[in-house]
């Protein structure tokens, strides 16, 4: 998994293997949350402004 693996690896250490984790995508799930609550934030925020 590249760059991500290896930072995940850096974290917990290295007997640490992503892929039998119970969830491997939590380690993306914050990741796409925040971008989908900044989008929806921005969208809210142009439809706020665009009343005036």
């Amino acid at each position: 998994m590249g760059i991500m693996n290896d930072l995940t690896v850096a974290y917990y250490g290295p007997g640490f293997d992503m892929t039998t984790a119970p969830m491997p995508a939590a380690e993306y799930t914050w990741m796409v949350a925040v971008i989908i609550i900044a989008l929806i934030a921005l969208w809210q925020a142009r439809t706020f402004v665009s009343q005036f």
